[in-house]
Formats: C-alpha cells, structure tokens, sequence
C-alpha cells in the first residue's frame, strides 16, 4: 500500500452485479452485405465431412468479483473491485481435454487511477491483485476492466491453438481476439439482429446443421464475415429461435476460408449442443465450453476465503 490513497471495503456483496452478464453483446454493425457468397438466401447444409472428425479447440474464460472497494486520495475518489478471472481451452481431437489453464487476479479501478499491486498473505491465502484501471469513471467501469484483462488473456491464448486445431472457437464475438488462424467468435446469445426483415425471416426455419449464406459486417472492431446456424432444437416453450446461434471470422482471413470454417461450423457444432437437464442455456452454450467454465470457476478459489483475506490486509494497512 501507499500512503497516497485509501482503500475502503464497499459493503455491498460482490456478487451484487447488474452487468455482469451484459458485457460481451454483439458489436454495432456499420454496414452488412448480404449477398458476398453469391448464393440465393436460402438454408445452406454442408457437405458429409471425410475421414476422421476434426480437431478443435473452445476458448473461454470466467471471471468474479471477490471484494468492492472506493479509493480514497485526499478530495479525489474512485471505484474499484478486487477480480479474480480464469481462463482455458477445451479440446476435442478423438478425446476431450482442457488445456493452457491460466488464472489472473486484478485491482480494478475506474477514473484512470491505478493502483500498486495488492499482495495478499493471510494465513492459508496467498494472491497478487495486479493494477488494471480504465478511464471511465462510472461504478461499472472496474467489471469492464475485469472483463478486458480476462479478455485480453483469451485472446493470447487463441493463436497457441491454430496449430493442432482445423478451428478455434472462442466464446463471444471478435471483439479482442487476434491471430490470422482459424479462429471463429460464437456468439450465443442473439441481442442484436444483423439481418433486414426478409434475410431475418430464414432464421426460425433453420435446421439443425443448417446455416445461413454468410453476410458481411463492417463495423468496430473489424470487419467480419458472418453467418447464422442451427446447432440444436430448444424446448417446446422456448422462442423460434432457441439453438440459432451467430459465428464470424475475420474478413482478413479471405472469403474461401471463412465459407469453409463456415460449413465446418455448421456440420460439426451440433453434436457439441447441451441438454437443458443440464444447462440452463441450452442448447447454445456448447458442452465444452460448459465442461470448461465449470473446471475453471473451481481454480478462482473460495470466494469468501479470499474475501476475509483482502479485508484483513486492508484492515492491517490501515491500522484498523
């Protein structure tokens, strides 16, 4: 600690997070192309794969907060959390297996105050909070900064896959992930619609391993190749569009390739779709990223251990 700044705990839950889930919608399109394929607007299944099933790989990662806190610095405050997040890849290459784990623990700030890093040793916890820090200045900038740490680490983590894998899925749309391999943003959760109303009508009449003729999305953060495909079907009472799920590549990669990770995409990612006994977000969130999510929220640690752990440092820094 410094004598420059205060932490003080905020006492509301950590848990207690409106936007937690709100953080990965889909970027704003500037402009969509629908007709790059060449094809009539129509459901496009691929054809029968040959030879063995390809190798492929899910990115993923989750996050927490373990502890709010304000800064204090003479007249000048700011938000901030203590975050911890984790991050993976699950592969699928004649077995299952989750690889490149690694765990992260930040000191979000808003405000652009950046903090020292906050070592933790009470008794059994032990924790380095590395300083991360956005400019923006509202209560959830710290989650955003959370997030874009977390983010940044799946994305080194992509690129290390191309190797051993046909395609790299990673969970969420192209926003930070890098790399000119096979890498494919699946976008799960359909907050936005790219399509005009006619384009847009296909999508409930979609199959299962069907897909849409890809479409081209210019925009922030990159250009994109697009597509939409069916992976499972949802429950009787579920919307028309319950197991539609929305991929993009990077335009970079070329039109060839993005209709070849598109078709892959299409004929392979049903098999992978959960079962609502399961999973809540069935069918979408695909069993291997499910599978992956629950294997890293177990290396976090225990929220509440680390959460008497940070308060007993603070208190031992302040003299409380």
């Amino acid at each position: 600690m410094t004598a420059a700044y205060r932490l003080r705990i905020d006492p509301w839950a950590a848990d207690h997070d409106g936007a937690a889930g709100r953080l990965d919608l889909d970027e704003p399109a500037a402009a969509v192309d629908t007709k790059v394929e060449g094809s009539a607007w129509r459901a496009l299944r691929p054809p029968p794969a040959r030879g063995e099933r390809p190798a492929l790989a899910f990115v993923d990662g989750v996050r927490r907060i373990d502890c709010r806190f304000v800064v204090e610095a003479g007249d000048r405050r700011a938000f901030g959390l203590f975050g911890s997040f984790a991050v993976g890849a699950a592969t699928s290459n004649g077995r299952a297996a989750i690889v490149r784990e690694q765990l992260g623990r930040v000191a979000a700030t808003s405000g652009g105050f950046r903090l020292q890093a906050v070592e933790v040793d009470q008794r059994a916890v032990r924790a380095v909070y590395a300083p991360e820090t956005t400019a923006e200045d509202d209560p959830d900038a710290p989650l955003r900064a959370l997030q874009n740490a977390m983010r940044r680490a799946e994305a080194e983590l992509a690129p290390t896959l191309f190797a051993a894998a046909e395609a790299v899925f990673g969970d969420g749309p192209l926003s930070s992930l890098a790399g000119d391999g096979p890498l494919v943003g699946y976008v799960k959760r359909l907050m936005r619609s790219y399509l005009p109303p006619a384009e847009g009508a296909l999508l409930p009449a979609l199959a299962v391993g069907e897909r849409t003729p890809l479409f081209l999305v210019r925009g922030a953060p990159l250009d994109r190749y697009s597509w939409y495909q069916r992976i499972g079907q949802g429950r009787a009472i579920d919307t028309a569009l319950a197991g539609v799920v929305r991929c993009e590549v990077a335009v970079r990669l070329g039109l060839d390739a993005a209709r070849a990770l598109a078709d892959l995409a299409a004929r392979e990612l049903p098999r992978f779709a959960s079962d609502p006994l399961r999973d809540a977000r069935a069918p979408q969130n695909l069993f291997p990223i499910g599978a992956l999510e629950t294997h890293l929220r177990h290396r976090l640690g225990d929220p509440l251990l680390l959460r008497r752990a940070l308060e007993a440092q603070l208190a031992a820094a302040t003299g409380g």
